[in-house]
């Protein structure tokens, strides 16, 4: 007897559909780009798209996600320069009392009415702060800001990686909901630009994966 194997001539893997029967439809696994909108699964398959209506409110909370991510990204170098900021003003400050009590001891401490001011009056001046900064190098936290620090880069990790399992659906419209929502996101939370790091390429940082 020859069997006849016809059925399996397609670059697509559907699953088993037993609807017929009152069982619910199972995914389509596509390992080629396609605009399928039936029977699409978005990671898990709980989310299961069986239409057009399905698939735009799929795309919608995927764009959310994305600009939710965006988000997280700029929430986090935030984070960080206020982080970066408190310390470097603690370090200033216990400098500067350390220097006032010597000075002190000395007999060398100015009147209060000719103390210079602290804001710098000068370019030059924010370019000593920021060389000073500089110079401080590496600072240990305490554990509550690694662990809070720690939290934020699992959170941007698993939805980055999340992000990367809807693209591998091939979908077209999934990975357009993804791209759409990294350039809202973008244009919402990236409306500034550090001209320090882009003018000075020792100070910049490099691309992330995603």
């Amino acid at each position: 007897m020859v069997s006849d194997h016809s059925g399996h001539a397609g670059h697509s893997m559907p699953m088993p559909d037993h609807s017929d029967h009152g069982a619910v439809k199972m995914c389509s696994m596509n390992m080629l780009w396609n605009s399928q909108v039936e029977d699409v699964c978005v990671v898990f398959s709980s989310w299961h798209i069986t239409g057009p209506l399905t698939m735009v409110l799929s795309c919608i909370v995927i764009i959310v996600i994305s600009i939710f991510y965006a988000s997280l990204l700029h929430y986090t170098r935030n984070f960080d320069k206020r982080i970066a900021i408190n310390l470097f003003t603690e370090s200033r400050t216990s400098a500067g009392a350390a220097s006032r009590r010597e000075s002190h001891a000395a007999g060398l401490l100015p009147d209060a009415g000719r103390r210079q001011s602290l804001i710098p009056t000068s370019q030059s001046g924010y370019a000593a702060i920021e060389t000073g900064a500089g110079r401080m190098g590496l600072t240990r936290l305490n554990i509550g800001l690694r662990v809070t620090r720690g939290a934020l880069y699992a959170l941007s990790v698993a939805i980055s990686f999340w992000l990367m399992l809807v693209a591998m659906t091939y979908n077209t419209y999934l990975f357009l909901s993804i791209v759409i929502g990294a350039f809202i996101g973008h244009v919402m939370y990236e409306g500034d630009i550090d001209v320090g790091s882009m003018v000075n390429p020792s100070a910049s940082k490099g691309l992330a994966c995603h």
